[in-house]
């Protein structure tokens, strides 16, 4: 009734992939794909943002983060796992929300996680 055509929303990367791999949170795909169920039935077509800023713990602790070509790998088979459960229902996909904030504010200046600076 608001006339709203799409929502946005941002997937928990930790949320459906505890530890960044393997074991998949079966609670986390229900929340998502009842709430992408839910926006399709009231006429609302979900964009999804499979990455905000949200990197499992593990990732970061065992392997240095988004430094790492592991966490990148990770990152691949977790975007499968969403495309594979939600993407017969969810028509547009964003990457990475803001990626340049992410970049400059948590690689170079270390305002925001993970909170590294590089020098000038």
């Amino acid at each position: 009734r608001m006339g709203v055509p799409y929502y946005r929303l941002s997937l928990s990367w930790a949320r459906i992939m505890p530890a960044g791999v393997g074991a998949v949170n079966e609670d986390g795909i229900r929340f998502y794909s009842e709430l992408i169920d839910s926006l399709l039935r009231h006429g609302i077509r979900p964009v999804v943002t499979l990455y905000h800023w949200d990197l499992p713990l593990p990732l970061q602790l065992e392997h240095d983060g988004w430094l790492s070509p592991r966490t990148a790998a990770a990152f691949v088979a977790y975007a499968s796992l969403c495309f594979e459960r939600f993407g017969g229902r969810v028509l547009h996909w964003l990457t990475l929300h803001a990626p340049a904030q992410h970049a400059v504010n948590g690689f170079a200046r270390g305002e925001h996680p993970p909170g590294r600076t590089v020098a000038p």
